[in-house]
């Protein structure tokens, strides 16, 4: 080789530098990615819709409510962002100058990221069979999975990336005690996150909802007492809902278990589909049949079967059954309940409601809204007195 190549070419440590580097900023992106994924969990656990709801089938908020989205009591997302953590300090680790050996820590980089990859089949296995939806900041950390097994590999000795991996096992081996300790510290570390962590996903216990601030004085009425302002004194509390909200379905049901318990208290519900087929304010496909669900519920409702139909719909949310199935199944007159879907009448009803959620600034389903004061996610039975024994 002449002396102008030599020249011209990298020392032998610039190519594995370069892909550390590179695995760094990936592992960097992927850490920000799970955390906003992280955010997005608990708000559509709250109710709210993130803006990559996109439409039914691209939709972050579907994954994120579907039962895959927690593993061992900790959400995926939050499992994510602990890889790409992990994955950061290894490539920042193999930029240093205080290594275990001149490869380090290229092989234990590729353990992470092969992981990473292999969890990220699995998770677009479930999206396409079970869940039956995409979410795109989901998709993203996968690509960013990928790219970060092409970088750990690039960092990776010229002897390749079994004699890699061998080398830091080997390595770690060399000091079994110091090994050890941090394998336990970590899993401590992490059993202790998944005890301490929030389970918000799951439905709030009743006797909590129920337990009220104060007993009840003696002869006290078994009604419902609402804070100043309320724009509907009568109902107590009036809610916002949508049958195609999967956290309004949770909240349905958590709700007839409430109101078991505190028939004293009148719920009246008012439709905001967020359907861009009747409402005004949501501005892409989101929710395609929840202007249709709303319609059948009102219908019902004229025949006196709200309650049976509003099971129904929610429950109907996977299946996707014609609404006049489900009106036959609770008994409906249906010649009056086609009629009615075709009335004039029934889309000046619908209009009503969302035009009043507009108005009282609604943003999310469910929202309960009690004495001017909006709740989301639940019924907030504590501002209410206690039932009368």
């Amino acid at each position: 080789m002449t002396r102008k190549a030599q020249a011209a070419s990298p020392p032998p440590a610039a190519t594995p530098r370069l892909a550390f580097l590179a695995a760094l900023l990936l592992s960097l992106g992927g850490l920000v990615v799970a955390l906003v994924l992280v955010r997005l969990h608990e708000q559509a656990h709250a109710g709210l819709s993130s803006f990559c709801a996109i439409s039914e089938t691209m939709n972050c908020d579907k994954v994120a409510m579907s039962p895959f989205s927690v593993v061992l009591r900790l959400p995926v997302a939050v499992w994510g962002a602990l890889g790409y953590g992990l994955a950061a300090a290894l490539a920042g680790w193999g930029l240093t100058p205080r290594r275990l050996h001149p490869g380090w820590p290229a092989g234990l980089l590729l353990l992470v990221a092969a992981a990473a990859v292999g969890a990220s089949v699995a998770l677009a296995l479930i999206s396409k069979l079970l869940i039956g939806a995409w979410c795109v900041l989901c998709m993203a950390s996968w690509s960013i999975a990928l790219l970060l097994l092409v970088a750990a590999w690039a960092a990776c000795p010229p002897a390749g990336p079994l004699a890699a991996v061998r080398a830091d096992l080997a390595a770690l081996g060399l000091a079994p005690r110091r090994a050890s300790a941090v394998a336990v510290l970590g899993l401590a570390a992490i059993a202790l996150l998944a005890s301490l962590y929030p389970r918000y996903w799951e439905r709030p216990r009743v006797p909590a909802l129920l337990a009220a601030p104060a007993a009840a004085p003696a002869g006290a009425p078994a009604v419902p007492t609402l804070p100043p302002g309320s724009r509907d004194p009568a109902a107590g509390a009036i809610v916002y809902s949508d049958y195609e909200c999967p956290y309004c379905a949770v909240s349905h049901a958590d709700l007839k278990v409430v109101l078991s318990h505190r028939p004293d208290i009148r719920v009246v519900k008012r439709h905001f589909p967020l359907d861009v087929a009747c409402n005004p304010v949501v501005k892409r496909p989101m929710h395609q049949d929840a202007c249709a669900y709303a319609r059948a519920a009102i219908c019902a409702e004229a025949q006196g079967k709200l309650g049976p139909m509003d099971d129904a719909l929610f429950e109907n949310r996977h299946g996707k059954r014609p609404v006049e199935t489900l009106a036959a199944e609770q008994g409906l007159d249906l010649a009056a309940f086609r009629a009615c879907l075709a009335s004039p009448e029934t889309e000046r009803r619908l209009q009503g409601d969302i035009a009043s959620a507009i108005a009282d600034g609604i943003k999310a389903t469910p929202t309960y809204l009690v004495g001017g004061v909006q709740y989301a996610g639940r019924l907030p039975v504590e501002v209410f007195k206690p039932a009368a024994p």
